[in-house]
């Protein structure tokens, strides 16, 4: 009887070698060849699922912004307004083991995307998932009253979006600023900015 191939699982395998690859040396320093043999395929093997680089990064990188989506998503339904939107952004900084993890994975990506339109879409369409999430929590904020008269929604989505993305860079170049305290008290700092003092409510 032949032997049933699942080909989801081995495609998997293959990603879960390059997240593995790049957390030791990086992406651009790993071959076809070696990413086939981390994950236990002959090289020709490899091929059958990926036919370059760029699309293997391409799968990597959607499996780093799925697993904050999946994260996320278990977490915001029984919140609204900044406490959404707190959460939102503490599942995309790196605030643990993980989290910096995918963000080796999303800034390896960053330098192909930019030189990819195909890779450039995919981040598009996630950055613009994220933000819209951002608006409908900032508009939920307004409509309970705890948002300050004087926030503009798009300067707060645009400095959160900044936000995040630097310090996906910041914990692989300076971990020692982005220890996972000094996180917690940077966002909280800038969505009291946004917040309408205790007193006043």
């Amino acid at each position: 009887m032949p032997k049933i191939v699942d080909h989801d699982e081995r495609r998997e395998l293959i990603v879960d070698a390059t997240w593995r690859l790049i957390e030791r040396g990086g992406f651009e320093r790993a071959t076809m060849r070696e990413i086939a043999a981390e994950a236990g395929f002959a090289h020709g093997a490899l091929q059958r699922y990926f036919p370059n680089k760029e699309s293997l990064l391409a799968a990597a990188f959607v499996r780093a912004h799925t697993r904050t989506n999946v994260r996320a998503g278990a977490a915001l339904p029984t919140l609204r307004g900044l406490a959404a939107l707190r959460e939102l952004c503490l599942e995309i900084m790196p605030i643990d083991r993980e989290r910096v993890q995918e963000s080796r994975v999303v800034v390896a990506f960053w330098d192909h995307a930019v030189q990819d339109e195909e890779l450039w879409n995919a981040h598009r369409e996630n950055a613009l998932h994220w933000r819209a999430q951002m608006g409908q929590f900032l508009r939920e904020a307004r409509d309970d009253g705890e948002l300050v008269a004087s926030v503009d929604d798009q300067i707060v989505i645009d400095q959160l979006t900044a936000m995040n993305a630097g310090l996906q860079i910041m914990c692989l170049l300076m971990p020692e600023t982005t220890t996972r305290e000094r996180l917690l008290a940077q966002l909280d700092a800038f969505l009291d900015t946004l917040r309408v003092p205790a007193s006043v409510v």
